[in-house]
């Protein structure tokens, strides 16, 4: 089961040298630190993460396979471009996908799981007549990550860990909308609901209203 009470601090950080370069070097290009087509230099990401070359060009090649660097012979290694029509293919693919991961998961989900998203709900519960965003931002994360490890299909759960992933970095700065929270408990309560019921139908529905509405907040905050 998660550690919620890590998930609401800082907790501790089990990933390997290579896994957190990895993730900041994504979350860099992401967010702008790192330039669309900017070249990404080995010796400079070697002396800033510590590493060899050849564990650095192992990340730079898994980044290149999953979109985020685009590898170009004789010249080197680049970052992607994030522009707005990508953008909104991924919004679209991620409002496809996240239904079916629901509705998976609702058919498929253990006892342990199903006791992990039922404390994580009563968490976003709790906060959110606190209005502190923060953790409820990270709350809801911790939501859809069991919801997908539970749909029992890698292929889906890697996928929409990564669409979340580039949504977040790309619209981190935006202030969030009024009634966020409450909008936020109310979205999530019909889809746990659903999960209580084992109604993967119903659940499924409430997914596609989620992400309608998420999408609808994100397009505001742009």
């Amino acid at each position: 089961m998660a550690d919620l009470y890590d998930l609401l601090s800082e907790g501790s950080d089990k990933r390997s040298p290579q896994e957190k370069a990895k993730q900041q070097i994504t979350i860099d290009i992401l967010t702008g630190e790192i330039r669309p087509g900017q070249r990404l230099i080995e010796s400079k990401l070697c002396e800033r993460f510590g590493l060899s070359r050849p564990p650095l060009r192992q990340i730079i090649n898994q980044l290149a396979s999953e979109g985020y660097v685009e590898l170009i012979p004789n010249r080197g290694a680049f970052a992607a471009s994030f522009d707005p029509r990508r953008v909104e293919d991924i919004l679209y693919l991620r409002n496809l996908l996240y239904p079916e991961a629901v509705q998976l998961a609702i058919e498929r989900i253990t006892s342990d799981e199903f006791e992990s998203l039922m404390e994580t709900f009563g968490f976003i519960s709790f906060y959110t007549p606190t209005g502190d965003t923060d953790k409820l931002r990270r709350l809801a994360v911790e939501f859809d990550r069991l919801i997908y490890s539970a749909c029992k299909s890698p292929e889906i759960k890697s996928s929409l860990e990564k669409y979340d992933l580039i949504i977040r970095c790309i619209f981190q700065s935006s202030a969030m909308p009024v009634n966020y929270a409450e909008n936020l408990l109310t979205e999530y309560k019909a889809i746990y609901d659903a999960f209580v019921s084992k109604n993967s139908s119903q659940g499924a529905e409430a997914a596609r209203k989620h992400m309608f509405y998420s999408t609808l907040r994100i397009k505001r905050k742009a």
